[in-house]
């Protein structure tokens, strides 16, 4: 029995094992090719697309920390996304160049299930960043990742209740931290996300998502909560496929308002 355990022990460690390579290849800012032919999304992170605003940022600064180099890729989790690309963590030499990643405001937090290993670190490390305006958080491509610091921006900029703008033009403040009034019609709870939409034909006006790894924080089936409600969101308009979009990690960025009667 014992030396059945340890044969179990030693082929679970096998599955973990760390792998060494090398980039080849920078996709953008948190994805990247190794001389394996393998497609690697770092893992806890998330940078700008190459076509969004700091995505073009994102991608150099990536570039810099591993273009060309060997590196160490650590497991933690899922061995792959749902687009056959490797979860993992990403070292040079010593360096966990996701963290530095998000340490110096080039990516933010994403979470792509619980309780990663270094999860607190990685959140402590964003707030951190948003805290002192580092990197491209100087600018409004991230949203804070708490109601506290969304609040401290929002106090900076000065942005009350005059700045509040109807869903119907959402699509005028793109790229603008924003706080935008509408009522929720439609609502829709997949495995990745949870999508709420200001109008039936989502794919042409506002919309909110919600990852389903922030859900926990949320009120309850919140694809049934939010249904018919009149909110205010707070955060910043970004386009997605065409549609202005917010992403809300934080559901105090979702005020509900009381009915009219």
């Amino acid at each position: 029995m014992r030396d059945v355990l340890i044969f179990m022990l030693v082929l679970c460690s096998g599955l973990f094992a760390d792998e060494v390579t090398r980039v080849i290849k920078i996709n953008d800012g948190d994805t990247f090719m190794t001389s394996d032919s393998e497609y690697v999304r770092m893992l806890g992170i998330d940078a700008a697309e190459t076509y969004q605003p700091g995505g073009d940022i994102a991608t150099e600064m990536l570039e810099k920390y591993i273009s060309g180099k060997t590196v160490r890729l650590v497991r933690d989790g899922p061995d792959k996304d749902h687009f056959g690309r490797l979860l993992r963590y990403v070292y040079v030499d010593s360096l966990m160049v996701n963290a530095e990643m998000v340490k110096k405001g080039y990516a933010t937090v994403r979470l792509y299930q619980k309780h990663l290993k270094y999860q607190d670190s990685l959140e402590q490390l964003e707030k951190e960043a948003c805290r002192i305006g580092k990197g491209l958080w100087a600018f409004n491509v991230f949203t804070p990742p708490s109601i506290e610091l969304l609040k401290e921006k929002l106090a900076k900029e000065s942005l009350k209740d005059s700045g509040v703008i109807s869903w119907i033009d959402a699509d005028k403040h793109i790229g603008e931290l924003a706080v935008v009034e509408g009522t929720i019609v439609t609502t829709y709870l997949s495995d990745k996300v949870l999508h709420l939409n200001f109008n039936e034909d989502y794919h042409r006006y506002f919309n909110v998502a919600v990852f389903t790894t922030e859900l926990y924080k949320f009120p309850a089936h919140p694809d049934e909560y939010y249904r018919n409600k009149k909110v205010r969101v707070t955060g910043i308009i970004k386009g997605y496929k065409g549609a202005p979009n917010m992403v809300v990690k934080d559901p105090g960025q979702i005020e509900v308002l009381k009915q009219e009667q």
